[in-house]
């Protein structure tokens, strides 16, 4: 994995055209570049250390487990899928707020980790739907039946990522907007108007997200074939998939 090429990715919208929008700035000031670039350099530093957060690693294990074994109810117990319980969303969600309670180096992180993987499943079952279903209709049941591949596997963790990425992204920009706007009117514009931006950034985030599309399937195949991979495999994985991050935040703070 370590060969992998790092590529950049097609842009929506800048990063720096979504904080210039924010209301109260404009695009030669000077508060705009530093809310922006300081955004990224948070990002940058935590994502150095998320391969080995518990909270992230427990995330893309609930995930291998779960498209590993999605046929075989006692080996989803691990993952609190009660035994003899149908996949559905609502199974589904519950064990991920039970799996991931004990796993956390950060409460912040873990926080956002368990939020992001909820999200990530709701997703999924969301784009499989054909029609309105409910949480535990036979037919919603079966779009969790076919999961056994590195395509679902992809598609799932791509979420996850996505979800992951938005939340910090918009968390670390109220933060740092707090610390560098001095005036309370002008805050409270940038938070409403933050908020408004959220599309943007929702957007951005699952940009950025495609950078992992071309190995994680690939790394799903290759190690869950026979088990779920241990945890210096699904750390190698998530350092390739930030590090693919990493370099596309870099760019574009190069580009302020």
């Amino acid at each position: 994995m370590g060969h992998e090429r790092i590529g950049f990715i097609p842009k929506t919208k800048q990063w720096r055209a979504i904080v210039s929008q924010l209301q109260g700035y404009n695009e030669e000031d000077a508060a705009v570049a530093k809310v922006a670039s300081d955004t990224l350099d948070a990002l940058r530093g935590l994502y150095n250390s998320l391969p080995y957060d518990k909270s992230i690693i427990a995330s893309v294990r609930f995930l291998t487990i779960l498209c590993r074994y999605s046929n075989d109810t006692e080996k989803l117990k691990v993952i609190g899928i009660e035994n003899g319980s149908e996949l559905s969303m609502y199974s589904l969600l519950r064990g991920v707020n039970q799996y991931l309670s004990s796993e956390s180096d950060s409460l912040e992180t873990g926080k956002l980790a368990k939020d992001s993987l909820m999200r990530a499943i709701i997703t999924y079952q969301q784009v499989h739907e054909t029609n309105q279903l409910s949480f535990d209709s036979v037919d919603s049941e079966c779009i969790w039946n076919g999961i056994d591949s590195g395509a679902a596997f992809c598609e799932m963790a791509r979420s996850f990522v996505a979800e992951f990425t938005e939340r910090n992204l918009n968390y670390y920009l109220e933060r740092i907007a707090a610390s560098e706007i001095r005036d309370y009117s002008t805050l409270i514009s940038f938070n409403h108007t933050l908020k408004q931006q959220s599309a943007a950034i929702a957007t951005h985030s699952q940009e950025i997200s495609k950078l992992m599309q071309s190995f994680a399937a690939g790394w799903y195949n290759k190690h869950s074939s026979e088990a779920v991979p241990n945890d210096k495999k699904i750390i190698d994985f998530l350092s390739v998939t930030f590090k693919k991050i990493k370099e596309e935040f870099r760019r574009e703070g190069a580009e302020q």
